[in-house]
């Protein structure tokens, strides 16, 4: 099948592995685990950097102009085919102040009750890129687990769904693994809340995890929720920041109160609902164009691993299909 990204095992690394889905504002990169799955969080507007980051410099605050420095390094680059950083900055002069860098909101982790190890069969992780959806299913104890995610545009939230083709058989533990220092996190009726403000330029963000199961029961720890023998459990996720795109200090209101807004409508939906919300906005922009290579592509492909792997050794439709996945 094309358009679709499949593995056979769960991911280990952030950049090579996870499967990304996002929004244009949330985005999270899901790792597949069995034992423990970890979902990165991202919010667009999360950086550092800026009015604020450091007090006693002006945002924006240059060196003094210096008339045929842009001349000179580019005669350098042409005499030498190069020019070292450190020359390029003596030369050029940098920004005192308001350079920054994209940051990580936080781990979301699920700790599930039963095993990752040797029992565990026909394990598949995907990515349906013409649905924007994620999934996750494997076999263990007797039992198939299921996980779909997806991070619609209408109503800015990620979504998961876990369920097992046997009732009462889904129990796990949501936790959250701040990655700003100082970052406060909270539990109360089933939503975990984390905020902060980063320390470089107070820039504040606030995020919000709602859990609804169907059936089997849930439990408040102090900074966890955990689900115990339910039928299936839904997890619903909203972030922001108080960035505005608004000079000079860009700064708007507190993220809380649209963050909070966010989660609340999201919860009181039929996950088919927002499922079928998602895939429609989705879908309304990835249909606009489709590619055909020729040839009919095999009924069956490997995992997409072995497939660039075998890239260009002679199977042409196997090659044609991964062509227009890409």
């Amino acid at each position: 099948m094309t358009n679709v990204l499949w593995y056979s095992k769960p991911a280990t690394s952030w950049d090579s592995h996870a499967l990304p889905i996002g929004n244009g504002a949330l985005g999270a990169m899901i790792f597949g685990g069995v034992p423990v799955e970890r979902l990165q969080i991202n919010e667009k507007s999360l950086w550092t950097g800026g009015p604020g980051s450091h007090p006693d410099h002006t945002f924006g605050n240059w060196p003094s102009p210096r008339p045929g420095a842009l001349d000179e390094a580019r005669r350098r680059i042409d005499l030498d085919g190069r020019l070292d950083n450190d020359e390029a900055v003596r030369l050029l002069g940098q920004p005192r102040a308001g350079y920054g860098a994209y940051q990580s909101l936080a781990d979301l982790l699920l700790d599930f009750d039963h095993g990752g190890g040797d029992d565990v069969t026909g394990y598949r992780r995907e990515l349906d890129i013409a649905n924007a959806i994620a999934r996750v299913t494997y076999r263990t104890g007797g039992v198939t687990h299921e996980r779909e995610y997806f991070a619609g545009h209408p109503g800015n939230v990620i979504v998961a769904r876990l369920r097992a083709n046997a009732s009462g058989r889904v129990t796990f533990t949501l936790r959250l693994d701040a990655a700003q220092p100082g970052a406060a996190i909270s539990v109360s009726e089933s939503r975990l809340t984390l905020h902060g403000a980063l320390h470089d330029n107070a820039l504040r963000y606030h995020a919000e995890i709602q859990v609804r199961a169907e059936g089997g029961q849930r439990v408040d720890g102090r900074r966890t929720i955990t689900v115990t023998a339910a039928d299936s459990a839904v997890i619903i996720v909203s972030a922001g920041t108080d960035y505005a795109a608004v000079y000079p200090h860009y700064r708007g209101e507190d993220p809380s109160g649209r963050v909070r807004h966010a989660v609340d409508v999201a919860a009181a939906t039929p996950f088919e609902q927002l499922l079928e919300n998602h895939r429609s906005d989705h879908r309304a922009l990835f249909d606009r164009v489709t590619l055909d290579l020729g040839g009919a592509a095999p009924s069956a492909l490997p995992p997409t691993d072995e497939q660039l792997a075998a890239y260009g050794t002679g199977d042409e439709p196997a090659d044609r299909a991964l062509e227009a996945t890409y």
